[in-house]
């Protein structure tokens, strides 16, 4: 007999957030756009202040006072606080960035793709932070990309393993899609990876705020995800990989702070790299976004993930009913895909409907309040492109989401349609 999941404490959970008791325009606030960036707690946004106010000196190893050891100590613990979220084995394998684009970048702009393996696989599911980077790898001769399909609102595993060969040097994919949602089998897919001799990278941006993470038990070489996505603040974010492998990568930023020393050679200055995570963290660092993104991951890990995972799920399955009751309107992919992430993208059938007007009519036409969405491609045009798609409307969750909220979008869903149609 299957064990009912912990209930999450919503009222304890939404305590946390102030602006969800907001108004804008005097309207209160719906927020389904946690897909875009959860909101700020309380003491996420405390913490950074406070880092700013009182621990804004120089930190990032560049001086040794005795203010400075305490402003290093503080980010080397916020370091410290997002291995133990992906349960990685040392604190020195996770590099701190600016988010996942960054992330991703410092790992298409500093692998080797010398030799004979030169291809790098995506998905066609990719956001633009994953695909373009490659791109621009691929448009410098670098490399070689390919892109496994979709095929029923999943990733063509069939397909992948097909294309993943001797000549594969990366594959570079999505844990869950922000349109289709979906949770890739992350582990087979690493096995497929160690067996062809190729590394794996995912993008776990959409995946965090629903799930845990042990970067042990996954396989994966490198795992890069934003602090924005999951209550922690903006500019700030995290790429994991095991010590080899980012020693592996050449410094794609470099500057202040990733060389031991430059000495001469033949007159010639010739850098001295560090080891990872500091070659790879050039600049003064964002002392204060790191902390409060180690916040974030404090209250985030509080919540019990199984209630964590149930509640997402549940939303999901409560706005796919829904809108299947509204004639015209349809999901967009595999509905029990979409239940193992925590979004729900729609299009419109009938072509008197419009997804520009009916966000809109969510934003100005609801009686006290508005619904936040979003609408568009979601930065995963190629994705929208390959499934013949134009513009979809996306709602998505996080703990602090209701049942109550969720209702309120397919409400004003139902009385768009009826307004259109009438």
């Amino acid at each position: 007999m299957k064990t009912a999941a912990p209930a999450l404490d919503l009222a304890a959970v939404r305590a946390q957030f102030p602006v969800l008791e907001a108004r804008f325009g005097g309207k209160a606030l719906v927020y389904l756009d946690s897909a875009c960036t959860a909101l700020k707690s309380r003491g996420v946004a405390a913490t950074l202040a406070e880092t700013t106010e009182l621990w804004g000196g120089c930190g990032g190893k560049r001086s040794t006072h005795l203010f400075a050891q305490e402003v290093e100590g503080r980010y080397q613990e916020a370091r410290r606080t997002v291995a133990r979220f992906l349960n990685a084995e040392r604190a020195e394998d996770v590099v701190l960035t600016s988010g996942t684009t960054e992330g991703v970048n410092l790992v298409a702009r500093g692998f080797d793709f010398s030799g004979t393996r030169r291809e790098v696989v995506v998905g066609a599911w990719e956001h633009n932070s994953v695909l373009l980077p490659f791109l621009e790898a691929q448009g410098r001769g670098v490399c070689v990309l390919k892109v496994c399909p979709v095929r029923s609102g999943r990733l063509d595993l069939d397909a992948l393993d097909g294309l993943v060969g001797d000549k594969t040097a990366l594959v570079a994919l999505a844990r869950s899609s922000n349109v289709l949602g979906g949770d890739l089998p992350a582990a087979n897919v690493a096995r497929l990876c160690r067996r062809r001799g190729a590394k794996l990278l995912l993008d776990e941006a959409q995946y965090l705020s629903s799930h845990r993470e042990d970067v042990r038990a996954t396989g994966a070489d490198f795992v890069a995800f934003s602090a924005h996505k999951l209550g922690g603040p903006f500019g700030v974010g995290a790429l994991w990989g095991e010590e080899r492998a980012l020693n592996a990568l050449r410094p794609a930023k470099p500057g202040g702070g990733t060389v031991k020393e430059v000495v001469l050679e033949d007159g010639a200055p010739v850098p001295h790299w560090l080891d990872s995570p500091m070659r790879h963290e050039a600049g003064v660092p964002n002392i204060p976004g790191a902390v409060a993104f180690a916040k974030a991951l404090e209250l985030l890990g509080s919540w019990d993930p199984a209630a964590v995972r149930a509640h997402a799920e549940a939303l999901v399955r409560r706005v796919v009913a829904g809108v299947s009751r509204v004639d015209g309107a349809e999901v967009v992919g595999d509905p029990e895909a979409l239940a193992e992430g925590s979004l729900v993208a729609l299009r419109f059938t009938d072509p008197a409907l419009s997804i520009k007007d009916f966000n809109l009519y969510l934003n100005h036409e609801l009686d006290g309040r508005f619904v936040a969405v979003r609408a568009g491609e979601h930065c995963a045009h190629l994705l929208h492109a390959s499934l013949g798609l134009g513009e979809t409307l996306r709602v998505s969750f996080f703990a602090y989401t209701t049942p109550e909220e969720t209702d309120v979008f397919l409400s004003a869903l139902e009385s768009y349609v009826r307004e259109v149609r009438s």
